[in-house]
């Protein structure tokens, strides 16, 4: 389950430009980046706080029930 950032419309746009969200994944976990459009999705990158250097991608996608963001594998 992903808390979406908070804004008036309930779409992946929220996920575009600079955002940050929270993925649940046995505790809170806030992730902060850039997400641009990728087909029915956005692509994420999670960027670090202190450096701004790139932490991981995530795929955010809309699913009946909310958004679902998916890490991807680094290889």
């Amino acid at each position: 389950m992903t808390v979406p950032p908070t804004g008036d419309v309930s779409s992946l746009e929220l996920f575009l430009g600079d955002a940050e969200f929270t993925v649940d994944s046995g505790g809170p976990l806030l992730v902060r980046g850039h997400g641009v459009p990728l087909g029915e999705r956005v692509r994420f990158h999670e960027k670090d706080v202190a450096g701004g250097k790139d932490v991981r991608v995530w795929h955010v996608s809309q699913q009946d029930d909310g958004f679902m963001a998916e890490p991807l594998a680094a290889f």
